[in-house]
């Protein structure tokens, strides 16, 4: 795992080698062990990499290039079917020089060109330099694991795997952009492309980027299929869930260096360690995180896991106090990022690379097989759809929602949405009359695109299930856009490598196939994977509610935070930019502080955001 960064001029003017080591000494604490430069003869391109060694540790030093050193790399990530690629290339004459997966990447870029992605499976980000062609290639792994920002100034393009590398570069314009922080306090992140400057990208999961001549272009090269529904029945799907899951266990536990997993105790992460344990010929070191509050802590669970499987268990308490680091978080993710779990997984990060390089982790179980709350949600309302008339619940029910006490009006109103303003709203942080009342008019003026449509356009009403639909597009945006962002900023920030075994290529393409009806039924979420890894655990373990990972946010901000989040948000920088009405927001923090609503996810938001510009918005 690492960092990667460059620079490429078709301008007619030479890079300056110490703007690019800058460029690339800000991505460090991803890469601590070694750096590595390649600047070409004419002064064009300059490409930077910082090592985390975890496979071959004495020749794995980059960029890495081809036989004739005409292509160059730097590369981020792992490719698990690497040992097969190199094998097939050497049959076609390659010759390789080291024993990593990098080198293979470049090989096969000779034979395929920028499709050589089509044949990786695993995490990556990499940029490939080609001289003969004079074409820089960016290239980021199908479901966004492994980041990459970019900015075009003219016929110039910088890129580095954190958006803050690219801060110091003078001719980037820091223009903040007000669509990013409606689609921020919106949904708790920002999406790509858009980053919260303007003039900075986020490359898209899935998709390249070539850069010849000046110019650009951007293609997606995976999606994922949900249309094609297995030919298997349900006893042979679990068959094939299971042989998978194992293998991508088995492939991610490749490693030169000591390795571990977290352990929340929900069931991904517990069949994860499961495998792993009966994978390995030694115990499985495991780490949890857990909060004093009961209906937060998940402690017990991950114990019971880590006993039954003999683990080398560590466990880490987080209290309110964990805010300490809060400063460190806004630093370290760059732009604004709403995910209050950051917290817990910063900690959960640094006391797991006391012990080990690489952790595995039960990332994308809920996406995949339905585990989310608002699943159950939209499935109460498809029920209700069936029985009530499109007429009742678009016209009559909508017009006489006043009439109803103020509990239910929000059930109502969603009852009487379509399916994708439904999913929407259920996805939101802020409601739409909230964010007309709470944003300051200088602000809403600039607004000129909607943060709704954004999740519109994910909800692919060209997908013939109403499920696979939300599954859709939590799997585009929630998953690489917030959950990984979360994971990969907090676990890079300690130099740690972390593998998501559930989010292999595979997997993610054999669980598009499943029908909705094996993942959600009126007991729940996650039934065929339960199902699958029942028999890894005592009766009974997997049959209890979700509680997710997340901090008791709202009772520390009537309690023990109350006064930092006044003194943040009051007199903070968000009242002063104008970006939010004043009185509004302190109504909002009293309503929360005296219980008559909660508002810990919008106060958090808000709290971030005030936070990142103390850091990086003047």
């Amino acid at each position: 795992m690492c960092g990667i960064s460059g620079i490429c001029f078709f301008d007619g003017s030479s890079i300056n080698q110490t703007v690019a080591q800058n460029i690339n000494d800000a991505l460090r604490h991803r890469g601590p062990d070694e750096d590595g430069y390649y600047f070409d003869p004419a002064g064009k391109v300059a490409l930077g990499h910082r090592r985390l060694s975890i496979i071959d540790l004495s020749t794995g030093r980059q960029p890495i290039f081809n036989e004739d050193g005409s292509i160059a790399i730097v590369f981020n990530g792992e490719i698990y079917n690497f040992l097969e690629l190199r094998e097939d290339l050497l049959k076609k004459g390659h010759r390789f020089t080291t024993n990593t997966d990098t080198e293979v990447i470049v090989h096969l870029y000779e034979e395929m060109g920028a499709d050589c992605v089509s044949k990786l499976r695993g995490m990556f980000a990499f940029a490939i330099w080609d001289a003969p062609k004079k074409e820089l290639l960016l290239a980021r792994d199908r479901i966004g694991k492994k980041p990459i920002y970019y900015s075009v100034v003219g016929q110039k393009l910088y890129f580095a795997s954190e958006i803050q590398a690219l801060y110091a570069i003078s001719e980037i314009k820091k223009e903040i952009d007000p669509f990013s922080i409606d689609l921020y306090l919106t949904y708790s992140y920002i999406p790509s492309p858009h980053s919260i400057f303007r003039g900075i990208r986020k490359l898209p999961p899935a998709h390249t980027l070539r850069f010849s001549n000046g110019s650009f272009s951007i293609s997606r090269y995976w999606k994922p299929a949900y249309n094609d529904k297995t030919k298997l029945d349900y006893e042979e799907a679990k068959k094939e869930l299971l042989r998978l899951l194992t293998e991508s266990v088995r492939l991610r536990l490749i490693s030169d260096v000591p390795l571990g997993a977290f352990l929340s105790g929900g069931v991904d992460s517990s069949a994860v360690v499961a495998l792993m344990s009966r994978l390995s010929n030694r115990p499985v070191k495991t780490f949890s995180i857990g909060f004093q509050s009961k209906t937060h802590n998940e402690l017990p669970y991950a114990r019971k896991v880590a006993e039954q499987y003999h683990t080398e268990h560590h466990e880490f308490v987080v209290e309110p106090n964990a805010l300490d680091v809060i400063g460190h978080i806004v630093e370290n993710y760059g732009e604004p990022y709403g995910d209050s779990s950051a917290i817990p997984t910063w900690y959960l990060s640094k006391m797991t690379r006391e012990y080990v390089t690489v952790a595995l982790n039960g990332d994308g179980g809920d996406e995949l097989f339905g585990g989310y709350p608002w699943y159950q949600a939209m499935h109460a309302f498809y029920k209700m759809d069936r029985l009530i008339s499109p007429w009742f619940r678009h016209q009559l029910l909508k017009k006489s929602l006043p009439l109803f006490p103020r509990r239910i009006q929000w059930p109502l109103e969603l009852l009487s949405k379509s399916e994708g303003a439904r999913f929407q709203s259920l996805r939101s942080f802020i409601t739409p009359k909230d964010r007309s009342t709470l944003y300051h008019d200088h602000f809403r003026e600039q607004l000129h695109e909607s943060a709704e449509d954004y999740m519109l356009m994910l909800y692919d009403k060209s997908l013939t299930s109403d499920y696979d639909r939300s599954f859709s597009a939590d799997l585009l945006s929630y998953l690489p856009e917030d959950l990984l962002v979360k994971v990969d900023r907090a676990s890079m920030a300690h130099a740690l490598e972390c593998r998501s075994p559930l989010l292999d290529q595979e997997l993610i393409e054999f669980s598009c196939t499943l029908p909705p009806s094996w993942k959600i039924n009126k007991e729940g979420g996650k039934v065929i994977f339960k199902e699958t890894v029942q028999d890894l655990f005592p009766p009974g373990f997997l049959n209890r509610p979700k509680m997710g990972f997340s901090m008791p946010i709202g009772e520390w901000f009537r309690n023990e935070l109350k006064g930092f989040v006044t003194e943040k948000l009051i007199n903070g920088s968000l009242t002063r930019i104008p970006l939010l009405k004043a009185d509004r927001l302190k109504t909002i923090l009293e309503q929360h502080f005296s219980g008559k609503r909660n508002f810990d996810s919008l106060i958090w938001n808000l709290l971030m955001l005030s936070l990142w510009f103390e850091e990086y918005g003047s």
